[in-house]
């Protein structure tokens, strides 16, 4: 089978030693250099916040790193995620699993350890519209061993919608019948081992998580990126977005929702989560911004 035949029936596929290993060795180099002694405050996948590095007793990054490709305070770093995001072999696997020419990039994420990510379908947070196009991708940037806790995927899954009436359905629910789904279907759970420069691609409505860490002094380092074909409009499951802005850096094209650390980006963020979890306050607030971004 070819990477458009998987990712098409499964909504998912592995690609091994896809990215040119003398690119991730340039990343490793540049976070343990320049990120991981940092004192600075950077947004955080797993917590929502803007916080300094919370790192364990083993020498690890606890709390993961959202859009280092736009880190212009760490610009080592950011070139190094850059340079593999944009490697072209791996656009190429992208284009070929897709079937779409070009894709920008949308997000990013590093991992330095298993953020036992709960099971969930991007599209709830970011997708094309209309929904089911956009692609991500899971980089190895090391052999992670399974104690590590492994990132897994359910074939199958990118077919499937397990909500009905979006209005009233709050993320932690959302987040509840994923898991529910997921603990009824264990046996449909696939973790692939991943080897440095290994890569998954999956599509937005597919659902995966991270299983969970059992050796807390292994890392398991990683980066993940969202993808949307050019041309097609940004947005999720409760909104379109067609007012975003890309950057044009070179040859690399790439939107970053989330700006550097600010007091005003920070108070942002926290009303943000405040009402995250209210589907009314919620739908105020994605009106509000229509509006002011019309103004």
């Amino acid at each position: 089978m070819g990477l458009a035949e998987d990712y098409r029936r499964d909504g998912w596929v592995k690609v091994p030693g896809l990215v040119d290993p003398a690119r991730i060795d340039a990343l490793q180099a540049a976070y343990t250099t320049h990120l991981l002694p940092s004192r600075a405050k950077f947004f955080r996948q797993n917590t929502n916040r803007y916080e300094p590095n919370d790192i364990d007793g083993h020498g690890h990054v606890i709390n993961s790193f959202l859009d280092p490709h736009h880190y212009r305070s760490v610009p080592h770093v950011r070139q190094g995620v850059l340079d593999i995001l944009f490697d072209p072999a791996l656009k190429a696997a992208l284009a070929e699993a897709t079937g779409h020419a070009e894709l920008d990039l949308m997000q990013s994420m590093l991992f330095d350890k298993n953020a036992a990510t709960p099971p969930h379908q991007d599209w709830w947070y970011l997708d094309s519209v209309p929904n089911g196009q956009l692609a991500a991708t899971w980089i190895a940037l090391e052999d992670i061993p399974a104690e590590a806790g492994r990132f897994y995927l359910m074939s199958g899954t990118h077919e499937m919608k397990l909500h009905d009436d979006l209005r009233s359905l709050r993320h932690d629910t959302w987040l509840g019948l994923m898991k529910d789904y997921v603990d009824s279907h264990a046996d449909a759970v696939e973790a692939p081992e991943m080897r440095k420069g290994d890569v998954i691609i999956w599509n937005s409505r597919t659902i995966h998580g991270a299983l969970p860490t059992q050796d807390p002094a292994l890392s398991r380092k990683s980066l993940t990126a969202h993808y949307l074909p050019q041309g097609m409009v940004f947005g999720n499951l409760f909104t379109a977005k067609d007012w975003i802005s890309f950057t044009q850096d070179g040859p690399y094209r790439y939107f970053a929702n989330q700006p550097e650390y600010s007091l005003g980006a920070d108070i942002k963020a926290r009303l943000k989560v405040a009402v995250y979890d209210n589907p009314s306050l919620m739908r105020v607030a994605r009106m509000a911004q229509k509006i002011l971004r019309r103004a």
